[in-house]
């Protein structure tokens, strides 16, 4: 059952700090294991698909600034070789080796991803899904918008419907540190396997060029936030609307949802509802408003498929609601607050607070 009685004896600010913490452990735990599955933390599904979609982006930047940097070496018939090999991986063995990719931000990213799948493939399979009906509304505006979302969402499978991180996916800032990652590693092969000097300057302009192309404001989490901003400036924003986009398996148009109504970004309400003891959703609904009738809808649809990072099983959706009950919404506002600082702030935060208690189970052992 979930704790109710703990708000009572934590301040408001010290409830934010812990929920914080919670989540970011988390991901800080998967970070550090996710390619060790004998200490993963993650389930096993969860780690080997977010294993591969992120040995899928490296490979995906990984052809591009090769396919950029081959033309800049052809006179180095080895390495112009090896760079035209796309069957040959060169990145990914490197920045495995270094364990360059355990990033907590990132995990977190390719664990939601992860996750988004699973509901995809628990969804109501029946009439057309809530995208669909969007895609016939009256409003054109919304209509538009929810077929750019479509569009969107076919790029977040492969051919074997798996979930795939498309073209444009990753945040801005996640994209461009693994660009630079990805050209730091190739120049490490060229350097150590070619003995080939002076390349700084042709492998920073092909990662400028690269970076440059790419384009946040395409993404499907991008797209499903401009649709929930316009359907919620009408009104159409309700907590019906939240249980269909989960029981349609559209977690990041739930996510884009709670979001425009918290005031909270994609990654902020992901951290939330992501919280173990289960209160994160609790938070969010009663921050948003939503009813209790609708918040109990939610609940249940999220559940449904297993909650997400949940230490309570099959009674969440009751435990969640019996919490709602104790909690009124402008004290789950003030307990998110901390959720619109600044992310470097709340990293901060996290980060002491996760050493602190740390620290003090090693005092208390």
């Amino acid at each position: 059952m979930v704790e109710a009685g703990s708000s009572r004896t934590e301040t408001k600010s010290d409830a934010a700090r812990l929920l914080l913490a919670a989540a970011r452990e988390r991901f800080a735990v998967a970070a550090t294991d996710l390619l060790l599955p004998s200490q993963a933390r993650l389930s096993e599904w969860q780690r080997l698909t977010a294993a591969n979609l992120l040995a899928g982006v490296v490979r995906s930047i990984e052809d591009a600034l090769r396919a950029d940097l081959a033309g800049s070496f052809k006179a180095h018939d080895g390495l112009y070789a090896a760079l035209s090999s796309a069957r040959v991986p060169i990145a990914l063995p490197i920045l495995e080796r270094a364990q360059a990719l355990r990033d907590t931000e990132l995990t977190a990213i390719l664990v939601r991803r992860a996750e988004e799948h699973r509901f995809w493939q628990g969804r109501s399979r029946g009439a057309d899904d809530y995208l669909f009906e969007l895609v016939r509304d009256a409003d054109g505006a919304v209509a538009s918008d929810a077929m750019e979302l479509v569009i969107a969402r076919s790029r977040r499978f492969d051919r074997f419907q798996e979930p795939a991180l498309g073209r444009v996916e990753l945040p801005a800032e996640a994209q461009h540190k693994l660009i630079w990652l990805v050209a730091a590693a190739l120049r490490h092969y060229i350097v150590q396997q070619h003995r080939i000097g002076m390349v700084d300057g042709a492998i920073e302009e092909a990662a400028g060029r690269l970076i440059a192309a790419y384009d946040e404001g395409e993404s499907f989490e991008a797209l499903a936030f401009r649709i929930a901003r316009r359907l919620h400036g009408d009104g159409r924003l309700g907590g019906g609307a939240l249980a269909r986009m989960l029981e349609d398996g559209i977690l990041p148009f739930f996510i884009a949802a709670l979001g425009v109504r918290c005031g909270l970004d994609q990654a902020a309400v992901w951290e939330v509802l992501s919280d173990p003891r289960g209160r994160g959703p609790v938070l969010l609904l009663r921050a948003a408003e939503v009813a209790r009738d609708e918040a109990a809808s939610v609940f249940v649809a999220l559940n449904a498929k297993g909650p997400i990072f949940s230490d309570f099983e099959g009674e969440s959706a009751i435990a969640q609601l019996e919490l709602y009950d104790t909690i009124d919404s402008p004290a789950a506002r003030e307990t998110l607050r901390l959720w619109q600082a600044h992310p470097a702030y709340r990293a901060s935060v996290a980060r002491i607070s996760t050493r602190v208690r740390t620290a003090a189970a090693a005092d208390a052992a």
